[in-house]
């Protein structure tokens, strides 16, 4: 699903993978919560997958909620970031595993919007994996290895 619409993207431009976690509040990184660890060793595991050489990523988080800093960069400053820099923004949500609001309103409308109002020569989302086979199949020799 990334390598389509990497393809795309780049027939536009240059492109730049957003691998978008759901964000949590940094005192509980802090306090040795693996979160963001994990998500970083899932995007590397990815980008391996990839048959691009020198892929421009960022992985950042969204949802924010409350006054606590919260792990960074956010998505919409990373979005910010890809129009100022003229690479069009591959939204991936890597720690999605279904389609529900912060997927279909703040991916899909918000951070769109936020991408044209920026200027972006063009903006594509990933689906999430939702009932994908090698997911079901994955979590199914987790399960059965338990």
């Amino acid at each position: 699903l990334i390598t389509a619409l990497y393809k795309k993207a780049i027939k536009l431009g240059t492109p730049r993978l957003l691998f978008s976690a759901h964000g949590i509040p940094l005192d509980r990184i802090e306090k040795g919560d693996p979160y963001e660890s994990q998500v970083h060793v899932s995007v590397q595991k990815i980008l391996k997958k990839l048959a691009f050489k020198d892929i421009d990523y960022v992985v950042c988080y969204q949802s924010k909620v409350g006054p606590l800093k919260w792990l960074e960069p956010a998505t919409d400053e990373a979005i910010v970031e890809a129009c100022k820099d003229g690479v069009i923004p591959i939204i991936v949500p890597i720690a999605f595993v279904s389609e529900h609001s912060e997927t279909l309103v703040e991916l899909d409308i918000e951070y769109h919007e936020l991408a044209h109002e920026n200027n972006a020569v063009g903006y594509f989302r990933v689906p999430t994996v939702r009932t994908h086979k090698a997911f079901i199949n994955g979590l199914a020799e987790l399960c059965l290895s338990c």
